[in-house]
């Protein structure tokens, strides 16, 4: 029998081994979004990568709490050590909840209805699930989403811990198991991260994370910018700020400072994107993500273009504006590896009083002759006549080499992990630190990707540094 591609990748580790092939998930998230506390139900989206193949057809995910993992136990002894052995309802009468996985493969696959192995098994509590799939730099590696997974835990309050087994088959009928991972498991509702943005110019963030449980130390969080779709981290999130270690209360709560994220924070679209907060405590199989809202309304000036072409020894910059409202101007600012931003030119507003509802267009032409010198960047700083300002989105000329986003794959990881770098992206150097800051060990001029092996458990920072820009990206990874 063919042996099926699917690999849902984990680095949990944790369970009992099947004699089939394994099954298995990396980079669990889970998305608190509702506890009811006279109920005990509980309602999060679970979001984790897989690799697919064309042949993969169904996948189950089985939910349990943790006392009630594999009950009765009798029934589990050779579960889904044969294409044969798979559950029926018997086996999961004691379990919290089935999600089926129709069409895994495709670019739409969608929640199923029927539990195909036995369709006697009722699936409990469908209402409202829904699935979102988004591809990671490739095609073979993809991100799956089930939205509003909802529960009934035997405890409203405290840390729960869900044990989960998940298989699949790549049959027409849906039955035969090709392969599994029995065991892993997810901790909901121990931190809960909120936050909010201020509206105020350049705008500003702030996070709260609760902490229901005993003192947690070197916890940590990144802020994203949630690009559609949102709610979901995916490849098109830019990472906006990355905390330091921090601890949590016992059944308290840490605040952070109000924190500012220019130049995101005073341009349109970013600024009007909604951010994501994502906790990493240590030693858990996920992390915990919320979204902040952004109720805030638009900036002064929307601008529809932006674009910066080289033609021969000169540069030339167009921009439209959809909308303006008290519009000044704008200044065009511009930057060379390792130099600040620095204003060349400003051109007024072509709206009558600064205010149009119309398009317009403007252009200049950097005259400078910047053959030779490497990469150029270009902003546009538009400014209001009370003075307030906000930025264009940044073009880059000559050798633009932010094509992909740098990968860490698996992350986390068992042992050892990948560094996979975009093609165009130059030479790098590649610095390891553990989460002290020590350094463990620099590879120089790397190109492609690095294979770091050997590594002990822990958190560290991988820091990359793009020798011909300069630039510089900390990226955390997670060995356990």
């Amino acid at each position: 029998m063919k042996k099926l591609i699917l690999l849902f990748i984990l680095f949990t580790s944790l369970g009992i081994m099947s004699s089939k092939s394994q099954c298995t998930i990396s980079d669990l998230k889970v998305r608190l979004i509702q506890v009811n506390t006279g109920t005990c139900e509980i309602t999060f989206d679970l979001s984790w990568t897989q690799d697919v193949n064309n042949g993969n057809k169904f996948a189950y995910v089985h939910m349990w709490t943790q006392s009630g993992y594999h009950t009765p136990v009798a029934n589990w002894a050779g579960m889904y050590s044969n294409p044969r052995s798979y559950p029926i309802a018997a086996d999961l009468a004691n379990s919290l909840s089935t999600i089926v996985i129709d069409d895994n493969s495709a670019n739409t696959p969608l929640i199923g209805g029927i539990y195909h192995p036995d369709p006697s098994y009722i699936l409990p509590q469908l209402s409202g699930l829904s699935l979102v799939k988004v591809h990671l730099n490739n095609t073979l590696i993809e991100r799956i989403t089930v939205q509003n997974i909802k529960l009934t835990l035997p405890s409203c309050t405290g840390v729960q811990t869900i044990w989960f087994d998940i298989w699949a088959s790549q049959s027409a009928n849906g039955k035969n198991v090709h392969c599994s991972k029995q065991g892993a498991n997810l901790v909901i509702n121990e931190v809960k991260p909120i936050g909010f943005i201020s509206c105020v110019m350049p705008r500003q963030f702030q996070v709260f994370i609760q902490n229901t449980g005993p003192v947690l130390n070197n916890v940590s969080y990144d802020v994203h910018l949630d690009y559609p779709p949102i709610g979901i981290i995916n490849p098109t999130d830019t990472v906006i700020f990355t905390s330091e270690n921090i601890s949590l209360p016992a059944n308290g709560f840490y605040t952070s400072a109000v924190t500012g994220y220019l130049p995101y924070s005073n341009r349109d679209p970013s600024a009007g994107l909604p951010l994501i907060i994502e906790v990493t405590v240590p030693f858990r199989p996920n992390t915990t993500t919320a979204i902040i809202d952004n109720g805030c309304g638009p900036l002064s000036v929307k601008f529809t273009s932006f674009t910066a072409i080289q033609v021969k020894d000169k540069i030339i910059l167009n921009w439209q504006t959809a909308t303006e409202q008290n519009n000044s101007g704008f200044e065009v600012q511009r930057k060379q590896v390792g130099n600040e931003y620095n204003t060349i030119a400003f051109i007024p507003s072509k709206a009558k009083g600064g205010n149009s509802e119309l398009l317009l267009d403007y252009s200049y032409t950097d005259n400078d002759n910047l053959t030779g010198a490497g990469q150029v960047y270009y902003r546009i700083k538009q400014i209001n006549m009370d003075g307030k300002s906000s930025f264009s989105e940044i073009r880059v000329v000559k050798n633009n080499v932010e094509k992909t986003k740098i990968l860490i794959y698996p992350n986390p990881a068992i042992g050892s992990a990948r560094v996979i770098l975009p093609d165009g992206i130059g030479t790098t150097d590649i610095l390891l630190h553990d989460n002290t800051g020590k350094e463990i060990k620099r590879w120089n001029s790397v190109v492609g990707h690095l294979q770091i092996d050997n590594l002990k458990p822990g958190f560290y920072l991988l820091r990359i540094v793009i020798k011909e820009t300069g630039e510089l990206k900390v990226i955390k990874m997670i060995i356990l």
